[in-house]
């Protein structure tokens, strides 16, 4: 598809931008790097990027880029980061420093991407990457840390060689484009290494074709359990410095200790126990977060496959509560759903359906009941506003609320609690 025509009236806002982006590349995603590495030439954007930081894996992701960008921010580096998807806001995505680009910022990327293209027609998510990378350039950044948005070595992302990857934990997810099994899926997220550049795996259970892909690409690797390890509330960096990891409910101590072994053998800043304990500061909407109202504990988290449902799953079950637990959930078509629900059988005493029809990949919520009839709980439908409002009517003290499922879902209850004024204090 080429370019689109010219537009002689004002200037566009960035909600406008982004409506435009949702309709410029006739499929959502399309794996491949040669039209955005075109583009990225066209802006200069491939010659002298500033270090580069590439975390890739199933989950885990945006915890560890969090991390890392905090840490670096915090002994005074100047830092790009990159995340996907946003929860409400696109300049979510987006950071200098931990702090959101602002709106202007934003149009003025993407109209320098639309003036590079010119014929060649990009994704919305391969536009949001030129626009990280050209706002970074622009602001001179002295280290971008990037999340990778799907697999890795076809992603938007590697149109920039890493000077160090992550690798975190591999699942089966997007398996329509990655691969139906973690050994092919494992090759795609290995393609962010480079040779004889540093590539931390956070995997306890690497599939063979991850470390064997890696040490094709000549990466140095440094694998868990092997060069470093997690026991407990401690992490053994491969340097066998030992430093006690922070208590932080929202990130797991896997991927704090990754960022920490990948900040040490980055060389950017000196690791000790204080930047460490730095890590108990950050804090991450959606990733197991915690609010404990007057009534009743809200948990929020983007769990949306197998694994990720797994662990919250035991987290429910290591933190319980004296009243009910109930389910507000929503989440995307393609995804297991029937694995995913069956580790949930005991964990919900009832289940609130989150219609997103507005998402074309979402799940109906009827196709959702019929997995969920079995189980026996009862079982509620509706836009997430009215099924609040009519939950609201019913929680007591010593109740439990979980909202998970895709970042949609998550996002729809942020928005809406910041709209309603919900305060409550977080852990």
């Amino acid at each position: 598809m080429g370019a689109l025509p010219s537009l002689s009236m004002a200037p566009l806002s960035l909600s406008a931008w982004l409506e435009r982006l949702e309709l410029q590349h006739p499929v959502e995603i399309e794996l491949g790097l040669d039209r955005v590495s075109d583009v990225a030439q066209n802006l200069g954007l491939l010659s002298s990027p500033p270090t580069t930081l590439t975390v890739a894996g199933t989950n885990g992701k945006g915890s560890v880029v969090t991390v890392l960008s905090a840490a670096l921010v915090h002994s005074g580096k100047r830092v790009g980061r990159y995340i996907s998807p946003h929860l409400n806001r696109f300049n979510e995505r987006i950071c200098i420093d931990d702090v959101e680009v602002q709106d202007a910022e934003l149009i003025a990327a993407f109209e320098a991407i639309e003036d590079a293209r010119a014929a060649i027609s990009l994704t919305y998510f391969e536009v949001a990457t030129l626009a990280a990378l050209w706002v970074f350039r622009e602001r001179s950044v002295d280290v971008q840390v990037l999340e990778v948005g799907l697999g890795g070595r076809l992603d938007a992302v590697n149109i920039i060689d890493a000077d160090l990857s992550v690798v975190t934990s591999i699942g089966l997810d997007h398996t329509d484009w990655l691969g139906d099994s973690r050994e092919l899926i494992a090759i795609e997220k290995a393609g962010v290494a480079r040779p004889g550049q540093p590539c931390v795996v956070a995997d306890p259970d690497p599939p063979n074709s991850l470390i064997s892909t890696l040490d094709a690409l000549g990466a140095e690797t440094f694998l868990i359990n092997r060069e470093w390890r997690v026991v407990g509330g401690e992490m053994q960096a491969s340097s066998h410095r030992r430093y006690q990891l922070p208590d932080n409910t929202g990130l797991l101590p896997v991927n704090m200790g990754a960022a920490i072994q990948a900040l040490e053998v980055s060389g950017l800043v000196t690791v000790d126990q204080s930047l460490v304990n730095h890590i108990a500061s950050v804090r991450l909407t959606g990733r197991l977060s915690r609010i404990q109202t007057e009534d009743f504990e809200l948990v929020l988290d983007v769990a949306h496959n197998v694994e990720s449902v797994s662990q919250l799953v035991q987290f429910l079950k290591d933190h319980p509560v004296s009243g009910k637990t109930a389910a507000v959930f929503g989440v995307m078509g393609d995804k297991p759903i029937h694995d995913m629900l069956t580790l949930c059988e005991s964990a919900f005493d009832e289940w609130h359906l989150i219609d997103l029809r507005h998402v074309p990949r979402a799940m109906s919520t009827d196709r959702l009941t019929e997995f969920l009839k079995p189980m026996g709980a009862p079982i509620h439908q509706g836009a997430f506003a009215d099924l609040w409002q009519s939950l609201m009517t019913r929680v007591t003290t010593g109740d439990r609320v979980v909202v998970f499922g895709s970042f949609f879902s998550v996002g729809e209850a942020t928005a809406f609690l910041a709209e309603h004024h919900h305060d409550g204090e977080q852990n």
